[in-house]
């Protein structure tokens, strides 16, 4: 499962782009669909968390930190980053499977 669960707190499969528009993060290295528009290589987050070598952002020290609360959708605001957090809080709580488990169960959506 894994394959499909970036660091930031989002969940591939329950995106509304996955498969139409982005590729997945895991997949592409850490380049989601929006990224060229913000004119980076990498999404920061991505690239911050193979540098810190955590599987995930709240398993970090540093969580959350600047770079990972300014990466958000700028059309919904700060909002995006502070739920995204929440989530990470509760990965690193229940674990993985349990983390997507529970993410379907709710039938949480992400990129809406």
């Amino acid at each position: 499962m894994a394959e499909l669960i970036p660091p930031c707190g989002g969940y591939c499969k329950s995106c509304v782009v996955y498969k139409k528009a982005c590729a997945g993060c895991v997949e592409t290295g850490g380049k989601p669909f929006y990224i060229e528009k913000e004119k980076k290589d990498v999404c920061p987050v991505w690239a911050c968390s193979i540098k810190q070598q955590v599987e995930h952002c709240g398993l970090c020290k540093e969580f959350p930190c600047d770079k990972f609360l300014e990466c958000y959708d700028p059309h919904r605001g700060i909002v995006t980053s502070l739920r995204r957090a929440g989530l990470l809080a509760l990965r690193k709580k229940i674990g993985n499977d349990a983390w997507v488990k529970w993410i379907k169960n709710k039938k949480i959506m992400f990129g809406v």
